[in-house]
């Protein structure tokens, strides 16, 4: 998982740049157009531009990706995002999921970071995290999700 903010992403420079990249080219998308899904420059790219609500904790599932890499940016409100490195063997051993999605009732070991307005999370495949968490009571949240093969990296 990488933290960060979209207004310093100077700050990431040992981040890979395609990253970056990508980020700096959703953000003009997220808000310029309604809601829906949209196509980036890198070849299976996209981002999906979304207004949600935010759950308690308990009525939030957990999920994992395995063929793309997820980047969570708050455009506007705050949400918690649940996290953790442990997945069990049999999850992690499989290569494809319907939807490129497992979810789960219960993680193991999960840590907690806050999001606000410009700040950004990155799941890489098989980390698994909780989106939409609320962090006292439910509130409106408008996201941009930037979905990233993981074939980038090879």
């Amino acid at each position: 998982m990488l933290f960060g903010n979209t207004k310093r992403l100077s700050q990431l420079a040992y981040c890979d740049q395609r990253i970056i990249a990508l980020i700096e080219e959703a953000l003009p998308i997220a808000a310029a157009q309604p809601e829906g899904k949209y196509e980036l420059a890198y070849p299976g790219a996209f981002v999906v531009v979304a207004n949600a609500v935010t759950e308690p904790l308990s009525e939030r599932k957990a999920e994992v990706h395995k063929h793309y890499i997820d980047v969570q940016i708050v455009l506007s409100g705050e949400e918690k995002i649940g996290f953790s490195y442990h997945i069990d063997a049999k999850s992690e051993q499989l290569t494809t999921l319907d939807n490129d999605v497992m979810f789960f009732d219960s993680v193991e070991k999960e840590q907690f970071i806050e999001l606000r307005s410009g700040d950004f999370a990155v799941f890489y495949p098989n980390q698994v995290h909780r989106p939409l968490c609320s962090l006292t009571t439910p509130s409106k949240v408008k996201k941009a999700i930037i979905k990233i093969p993981a074939t980038l990296f090879e």
